[in-house]
């Protein structure tokens, strides 16, 4: 079976190198927490995902605006934005994220194959609130740098970080790094699997920790995010099944409202 992962951690090691993360326009923004906003939700507290494309699902939709995306989300209820900006694997790039940094009042997620300190620091300068960082990038040296240099260097940014794992034991490893929040990806990024007990299985063996978890990938109704908060997840984060769709808004209030 092909391994996906040591490819994609290349990609981002390359594009480091060639200087993408170098520069950008810089967002001015003032400062959002993911952590609290995920709290304070009434309602359930979903992350969506702005990203035109996928290396598992191939193409999911026309580039479009999307700042426009972005706000029919947010009339949708979600609770923050999540921009993809890997421009080889998902079509993304920085400016979108500093556009929907600047142009919202939400808290921003940068998603990209992290690998390098100066991705953080491109997120931070693009106006993102936090950053995902896969726990299996660094488990398997697929970076030069360690997942706690790391986490230690988006603290001194003030960047909040989801560190997503897809197994148990990668999950259990995760508590000596102290996340401001915990991500279990639903998706195999070795084998693009997916398999939403997932979550289940991971939080029946850790269901006693004190930051938010958020549940990632392949959730596309609301009897999914039923099943996966009964399972002990507290945000969701969503991203293809409503970029698929042709009413932004209408799907996203299905979810939070779920």
């Amino acid at each position: 079976m092909i391994d996906h992962l040591p490819e994609l951690a290349a990609k981002a090691t390359a594009r480091v190198k060639r200087g993408y993360y170098d520069n950008g326009r810089p967002a001015d923004t003032s400062p959002r927490s993911l952590v609290k906003t995920i709290q304070k939700s009434r309602r359930i507290p979903v992350i969506t995902e702005i990203k035109y494309a996928s290396p598992s699902v191939g193409k999911i939709r026309e580039s479009g605006n999307p700042l426009q995306i972005a706000k029919a989300m947010l009339s949708g209820g979600a609770c923050a934005i999540s921009v993809l900006t890997d421009p080889q694997n998902f079509d993304g790039n920085l400016e979108t994220l500093v556009t929907i940094s600047q142009d919202t009042e939400a808290p921003t997620i940068m998603k990209d194959i992290v690998v390098s300190p100066k991705q953080l620091q491109a997120g931070k300068r693009a106006g993102a609130s936090a950053v995902v960082l896969i726990s299996e990038i660094f488990s398997r040296k697929l970076s030069n740098v360690g997942l706690d240099s790391m986490i230690l260097e988006a603290n001194r940014l003030r960047l909040e970080v989801l560190v997503e794992a897809n197994s148990a034991g990668e999950f259990e490893n995760l508590r000596k790094f102290t996340p401001d929040l915990y991500g279990i990806n639903n998706r195999d990024l070795s084998t693009f699997q997916l398999d939403l007990s997932t979550t289940e299985r991971i939080l029946a063996e850790n269901s006693d920790l004190d930051r938010p978890i958020v549940s990632e990938s392949g959730i596309e109704s609301p009897d999914d995010i039923r099943r996966l908060k009964a399972a002990g997840a507290g945000a969701f984060l969503v991203g293809t099944s409503i970029m698929k769709s042709s009413d932004i808004e209408r799907k996203v209030r299905e979810l939070v409202n779920a």
